[in-house]
């Protein structure tokens, strides 16, 4: 098994949350972050290594964070 750092456990554990809304009725199908660009520039790296993609709507090179958005109904498995 392959060691999962702390970032990519949380993405984890709030995908399975989602998941387990939508089996008790509660519809949720994406994960949103806003990355903060300003402090870290190389943070979306390591949300895209994770599944997310930019919101291209919503991003602007004026802002100080990037909107980023995960599907949770993707099969990350292969």
């Amino acid at each position: 098994m392959a060691f999962i750092g702390i970032g990519s456990m949380m993405i984890r554990l709030a995908r399975g949350f989602a998941a387990m809304m939508n089996d008790d009725g509660i519809a949720c199908r994406f994960l949103t972050i806003d990355a903060d660009v300003e402090n870290n520039p190389a943070v979306t790296a390591f949300y895209t290594k994770n599944g997310f993609v930019p919101n291209e709507r919503i991003n602007n090179k004026n802002r100080l964070t990037i909107s980023m958005r995960k599907d949770i109904f993707i099969d990350e498995t292969g």
